[in-house]
């Protein structure tokens, strides 16, 4: 099992790739924690701190990936044996960042001002219009471009169904 899971946040990256971490016991990289050093998200990582730690682990036999950093995903896809691209529409996104509320400010146990909130919403917002690697259009040509299997899922039927198969 080699799985990328990209989307925008607030589409359940995070929430997929524990799933299927706890019923495969196989480990999660969270790009996240790639992309920002430790105890916040106010600090990137050297870039190349960010190179060494994709390479130890796209090599490994089994690894599930998860984020939104389609530059940093895509180091990842030549060793993959699946993408999966959440692409559910912006509301759901919106309802499920509000519904975090304060966990927002810990996620994955690392500490986010109110500033820092704010600006992620409004950049999440943008995932439909923002160019980069980042951004919907970048995350479609990733996902038109894998040649192993691809799930594109867009509601939590299909999130679950996909869940449930794998």
């Amino acid at each position: 099992m080699r799985i990328v899971i990209i989307g925008n946040s607030g589409s359940g990256k995070t929430w997929l790739a524990k799933s299927l971490a706890e019923k495969a016991s196989v480990s999660v990289m969270h790009l996240d924690e790639v992309f920002w050093l430790p105890n916040g998200f106010n600090e990137q990582r050297d870039p190349t701190e960010v190179s060494r730690l994709i390479d130890s682990k796209k090599d490994k036999p089994v690894w599930i990936v998860e984020g939104v950093y389609g530059n940093l995903a895509s180091q990842f896809l030549p060793s993959a044996l699946a993408l999966v691209w959440l692409d559910v529409p912006w509301a759901v996104c919106k309802q499920r960042r509000e519904l975090r509320g304060a966990e927002s400010k810990a996620h994955l146990n690392r500490e986010q001002s109110e500033q820092g909130l704010l600006e992620l919403v409004h950049w999440a917002e943008a995932y439909w219009s923002r160019l980069g690697s980042s951004s919907y259009v970048a995350h479609l040509e990733m996902f038109e471009t894998f040649s192993g299997y691809r799930f594109r899922l867009q509601n939590e039927a299909q999130v679950d169904g996909y869940l449930k198969s794998v």
